[in-house]
């Protein structure tokens, strides 16, 4: 996961965190009704744009700092190329995640919205 570092609040790291690994956490909570519902509110709080990195910490049961770290960081070398001119960020830029897609790949969408992420 890439993150826009030069205006990134915790808040948009969180919210980018969140769309990054919202399938995941879909898949995740749908063994448990409680957590599906703690869920449910933390994407209808991300939608509207309001805060939701204490919710997060509360779900992932550690600080936000720590998860966004660990995901952030990758081995070196590895994995497939990207396209350094095809970078997307947040619709609305309410988040700092940005996606890359593979060459010549669809346009990435907004994992809360399902927009459109935006060219940078």
């Amino acid at each position: 996961m890439e993150l826009r570092p030069e205006t990134s609040t915790l808040e948009q790291r969180a919210l980018a965190l969140f769309c990054e690994d919202l399938s995941r956490l879909r898949e995740e909570c749908a063994q448990d009704a409680g957590l599906e519902q703690q869920l449910g509110h933390i994407v209808a709080e991300a939608r509207a744009r309001r805060p939701i990195a204490a919710l997060l910490e509360e779900l992932l049961g550690t600080s936000l700092d720590s998860a966004v770290r660990a995901l952030g960081s990758g081995l070196p070398g590895s994995g497939q190329g990207w396209a350094d001119e095809e970078r997307y960020g947040c619709p609305d830029h309410a988040c700092a995640l940005v996606r890359q897609p593979p060459p010549a790949g669809p346009v990435p969408r907004c994992s809360v919205t399902g927009r459109p992420m935006c060219r940078l």
